[in-house]
């Protein structure tokens, strides 16, 4: 290995962690179960996601100029409407293929995105951070393949050494970077050396199998319209349909922070979000994978019940969870609704479902394992 190589090796070592040993299988065990997180960045209003029609004169109390009317929002009954950005996604849950969770949250809510971001990614109690991630917790051991892949930075709820996970903003750009080191044969009893030579390997089987999943773009793309989130959840899909083993897949769509002018930031993003995951379900569905996929969205908290001076909101605590698969028990609303006769005293949502009680049921009745949280009980939603 020259020395262009070497430094090229270990500027790439970030992106794949710090595991020695080879991190990429090139087909998916049959029948294996996959998690797609969809992380809704910068706090997500779930009062107007999931409009509380049941609470009418009050829900319009708090919000003279936000509030969603019943003609703009979609009936899911139980007086409860959704946004009606989220169209697209009405069909998935009158198909029973698409269920709300409501209310989640946890006690002691931190209102600081990257504390909060903290503790829903680690399962912390909110006086107490762990150093790993919730999944680390729950996923099976493996010698050879991927745990997960993250399209954006960071591990998030994958760190941890237990889990054999990758993060790359954009898969052609990691291929590009890993076709400019040389795969070169060498043994050498050098730790340092050794290392990077196991980064080296990691990076070609990287490259082969982000180059199997290119092999489906024009059967992929065709599903998707062109947009930042749309490319990363296009990704996604050519890498289960390539054949990744990997078990979980994680995404962001930023744009959530909506201080100001709410209106119409929220109905974008909102927008994108069912768009992008319509599009993501019809490529499952095409390639017969639906059953195999289970989609939850989570943010790092929800938005203040009463708007801001700026026709905004600020940042609150709890926030409904969308989950969408083949298997889920849709056309559901699973916990207590948010109650707007008893907020906290700063005027927020009191949560009712504490989100490791998601988890929980995630591990359990999903991926088939442990429950760390087995105190918070699961939810009958898959």
């Amino acid at each position: 290995m020259n020395r262009r190589d070497f430094v090229k090796a270990a500027g790439l070592v970030p992106l794949l962690g710090s595991m020695p040993e080879l991190l990429f299988a090139n087909q998916r065990p049959k029948g294996q179960r996959v998690l797609l997180l969809v992380d809704l960045d910068g706090g997500n209003d779930g009062l107007n996601t999931l409009v509380p029609h049941y609470q009418q004169g009050k829900y319009e109390e708090y919000r003279p100029t936000l509030a969603q009317p019943r003609s703009r929002t979609l009936d899911l009954g139980s007086d409860v409407g959704m946004h009606d950005a989220l169209q697209p996604l009405k069909s998935f849950w009158d198909r029973r293929e698409m269920a709300w969770i409501q209310n989640v949250g946890y006690p002691k809510p931190d209102r600081s995105h990257f504390r909060s971001k903290d503790i829903w990614e680690t399962a912390s109690n909110s006086d107490y951070l762990r150093d790993e991630g919730w999944l680390s917790a729950v996923l099976p051991d493996k010698d050879t393949g991927l745990h997960g892949v993250v399209v954006g930075s960071g591990l998030g709820p994958l760190t941890g050494k237990g889990c054999r996970a990758v993060a790359m903003h954009d898969p052609k750009t990691f291929v590009n970077q890993a076709k400019l080191v040389s795969n070169v044969q060498h043994k050498s009893n050098n730790p340092s050396l050794t290392h990077l030579l196991d980064v080296q390997d990691q990076l070609h089987g990287a490259k082969k199998l982000i180059e199997n999943a290119n092999n489906m773009d024009t059967k992929v793309n065709r599903y998707f319209k062109r947009s930042s989130f749309n490319n990363d959840l296009s990704s996604v899909a050519k890498m289960i349909v390539g054949g990744s083993d990997a078990t979980v897949y994680k995404v962001k769509l930023s744009g959530f922070d909506t201080h100001s002018n709410q209106e119409v930031a929220h109905k974008n993003q909102l927008k994108y979000l069912a768009e992008g995951l319509e599009s993501f379900a019809k490529v499952m569905k095409a390639f017969k994978l639906w059953d195999q996929v289970l989609v939850m969205t989570y943010s790092e908290f929800g938005r203040r019940v009463k708007e801001n001076n700026s026709r905004g909101t600020d940042h609150g605590t709890s926030a409904p969870l969308l989950v969408m698969g083949g298997r889920v028990a849709g056309r559901q609303l699973f916990g207590t609704r948010p109650d707007l006769n008893k907020l906290d005293k700063g005027g927020d949502l009191r949560f009712s479902t504490d989100f490791r009680k998601v988890y929980g049921t995630v591990a359990t009745r999903w991926l088939g394992q442990k429950n760390p949280w087995s105190g918070y009980g699961t939810i009958p939603f898959i």
